[in-house]
């Protein structure tokens, strides 16, 4: 499946590690070689610049693959921090592909991943998503792709946010789940809005969830469409949508209460997330 808002990103060099340990919210320093967790880019303010899996091929070898947003804003941004870092930040050629047909690993000569392990020919590697029935691929393109609805859904059900420009810098990771998949290290030491984050996990006082809910329209609404509660007010946001389901941030005080859309078309809350 081409998945065209899945931008890839390599970090290389002798301070690659230390670097990303430095500015993204998970634990990259305790990472093995070969392996890849889910990880983010917070502003000062806690809220999420960049949702990504960060695959550590090798100890000066990162490859991120992006889950929405502009690679080349995002990259740019990041080497603002870089100072007298050995490292350098670069796009990789095309976007991910999503893959959920085991042969299609084995004709590119890859062998499907468990856990968190990267599996690797050459410039191309697969991560498995939740399930492991599905793979993530990056480095190589598949000779036929498909379109990429069927794994929107996936996503959705699996809880998987996809950080688009209307969502950036918007959203803390409780509100998208982020806790919940790992992508956030409350231990480690600092990081771009590690104090927020910390205190909000361990003192509590969180207000908003990840939602999975299902609406009956035909057309899906866009990332950022406000959800309103009886009354009008507004409720939560659409992550993301596809196919008559939907992610989305809403307040846990509305979450037991009818929601609908600006249209008037009536929301169903499902699994919550976090």
């Amino acid at each position: 499946m081409n998945l065209s808002s899945f931008p890839v990103l390599e970090i290389t060099g002798p301070d690659a590690v230390a670097f990303a340990h430095a500015q993204f919210s998970n634990d990259v320093a305790a990472l093995g070689d070969g392996r890849w967790q889910w990880n983010a880019w917070l502003n000062p303010q806690g809220r999420v610049r960049a949702f990504f899996a960060l695959l550590r091929l090798d100890a000066q070898h990162l490859r991120l693959i992006l889950r929405g947003g502009d690679a080349t804003v995002f990259a740019d941004a990041l080497r603002r921090y870089v100072f007298r870092a050995k490292v350098m930040i670069q796009l990789a050629e095309g976007t991910a592909s999503g893959v959920d047909d085991a042969a299609v690993l084995t004709a590119l000569g890859l062998e499907a991943p468990a856990a968190d392990s990267i599996a690797r020919n050459g410039g191309a590697s697969a991560i498995a998503m939740p399930g492991g029935k599905r793979w993530l691929l990056a480095g190589a393109t598949p000779a036929t792709l498909a379109a990429h609805d069927r794994w929107t859904l996936a996503d959705i059900r699996d809880g998987i946010p996809l950080i688009t420009p209307p969502l950036q810098e918007e959203a803390l990771p409780h509100w998208l789940g982020l806790l919940r998949l790992g992508a956030v290290s409350v231990k480690k030491g600092c990081y771009p809005g590690q104090e927020i984050t910390s205190r909000l996990h361990f003192k509590g006082g969180n207000k908003r969830s990840l939602y999975r809910l299902t609406f009956d329209q035909a057309a899906a609404p866009e990332t950022g469409t406000p959800i309103l509660a009886e009354n009008g007010e507004r409720a939560g946001q659409i992550v993301t949508a596809c196919d008559g389901e939907a992610l989305a941030i809403v307040a846990h005080a509305a979450a037991d209460h009818p929601l609908r859309l600006e249209s008037s078309i009536p929301l169903r809350l499902h699994e919550r997330f976090d």
